[in-house]
């Protein structure tokens, strides 16, 4: 039995070690340095900048730091920064959970009762939309130029690495030199037989012809990627580049986000989807090159924009500006809207856009930016046709800071404190 159980780990995780040696010193080594320099979770999301940020109007009051950053402790928040500029601002290096929630209270509660008249004005996430020079991003840098010498060394100890450089160089030198000459007679014959020639001998030739290996594998590479990336693309989702702030804060200019296409455009649409759509004005060509361009993504030069479902067919939709604040009506209800940053930092409706109130048209949709003040949304160029969509914004895979659902979150958090009475508002944060 136990002769049974040795040669299974022989096979499975001793093998496995062998062939990935050098990885797993690099982890054990890093590892061990982060441990040493006691690298804890607040000190990761700080440097990944992963967490909150409550914003305080504090009304020019002197403001204590020592006094804030003791009460903070209080909660085990051991990293910080407090920005007293114009406004004050406390990071987190949390996720927003409920009992991060009770703590940014707690914290509210003192800030309230210490500086008169305060009020949370926002929450919004640790992002690169906030930036201060955090001491901990200096040792995570030193801890992994150390890993990454610590690791050299113990690389030097394991192999020899100069025998090692050597022979991959001789081998790597020898294989090329086959591969050029071989790709050389390969083109000569071509201009003697023709282009039948080298797609027969690239692509249906059987032989084992070490001279044209490289350059069958890149070929028949591409053309299998193509194929699989179109079967993608048009069934299950594409991956998006975003390239303006349009959508702030949600998402911000430069992130990627995957778009889904297995459930549209049979799956209900719902107000507060993120749709990525050609827009009404452009007309899309048919030509095969076209065709071939927006399925596999390749020199696609076509404009799709991605903006927030607001308005759904058959809704009375109007834009109304009270108070110095603006509201979205439906059916003459204001349309509640936490996901957007300002009430009063809209483009002004204007003769010729689209402010309502109207009737949305069956299978049409009132497309809005969550950036108001800078989105050439619904207001500009009308009713969205269903037909004309191509996906539903879902989730955001880069930058890695950023990883996350593209799911409204919502926190009730105190907001004031009037007369001993606290005033809660709803709140949302998009990604951590």
């Amino acid at each position: 039995m136990f002769n049974k159980i040795k040669d299974f780990l022989n096979k499975t995780i001793i093998s496995f070690l062998k062939d990935n040696i050098k990885t797993f010193l690099f982890i054990v080594v890093f590892v061990a340095v982060c441990f040493l320099y006691n690298i804890n979770n607040q000190h990761l999301n700080f440097v990944l900048k992963r967490g909150t940020i409550l914003e305080y109007s504090i009304n020019n009051q002197n403001i204590d730091e020592a006094q804030i950053e003791e009460k903070i402790k209080e909660y085990k928040i051991k990293y910080t920064y407090i920005d007293k500029a114009d406004t004050l601002k406390i990071a987190i290096p949390y996720k927003m959970d409920k009992n991060i929630v009770q703590a940014a209270d707690n914290i509210s509660d003192f800030i309230f009762d210490t500086y008169k008249n305060s009020s949370l004005l926002q929450i919004k996430p640790l992002n690169d939309k906030y930036s201060a020079p955090y001491k901990t991003f200096n040792k995570f840098l030193l801890v992994l130029a150390v890993s990454f010498i610590l690791w050299f060394i113990v690389l030097a100890i394991v192999f020899n690495m100069k025998e090692l450089y050597i022979k991959s160089k001789e081998d790597f030198l020898i294989f090329f030199s086959k591969q050029k000459e071989g790709f050389k007679k390969l083109i000569e014959n071509t201009k003697e037989k023709g282009i039948g020639y080298f797609l027969k001998k690239v692509l249906l030739d059987d032989s084992e012809d070490e001279s044209t290996s490289v350059t069958k594998e890149i070929l028949s590479t591409i053309i299998f990627v193509l194929v699989c990336v179109i079967i993608i693309r048009y069934f299950i989702g594409e991956l998006r580049w975003i390239p303006s702030g349009s959508m702030r804060p949600t998402i911000l200019e430069h992130d990627r986000v995957f778009v889904e296409k297995l459930e549209y455009p049979h799956k209900d649409i719902k107000r507060g989807d993120i749709l990525v759509f050609y827009p009404p004005e452009i007309e899309l060509s048919n030509s095969p090159l076209a065709v071939f361009t927006r399925l596999s993504g390749v020199f696609c030069k076509d404009i799709a924009f991605i903006k927030r479902v607001v308005g759904m067919p058959n809704d009375k939709f109007e834009v109304k500006y009270s108070n110095g604040q603006y509201k979205i009506l439906i059916n003459d209800m204001e349309l509640d809207e936490p996901y957007i940053n300002s009430k009063s930092d809209w483009t002004p409706c204007q003769t010729g856009m689209y402010c309502g109130p109207f009737i949305i048209p069956k299978d049409n949709y009132f497309m809005m930016g969550d950036n108001r003040g800078n989105s050439q949304d619904s207001r500009f160029w009308g009713f969205l046709d269903k037909n004309r969509v191509i996906g539903r914004a879902t989730f955001m895979f880069w930058p890695f800071k950023r990883i996350n659902l593209l799911k409204d979150k919502y926190f009730v958090l105190h907001q004031s404190k009037t007369f001993n009475k606290i005033n809660s508002k709803k709140y949302i944060l998009n990604r951590y």
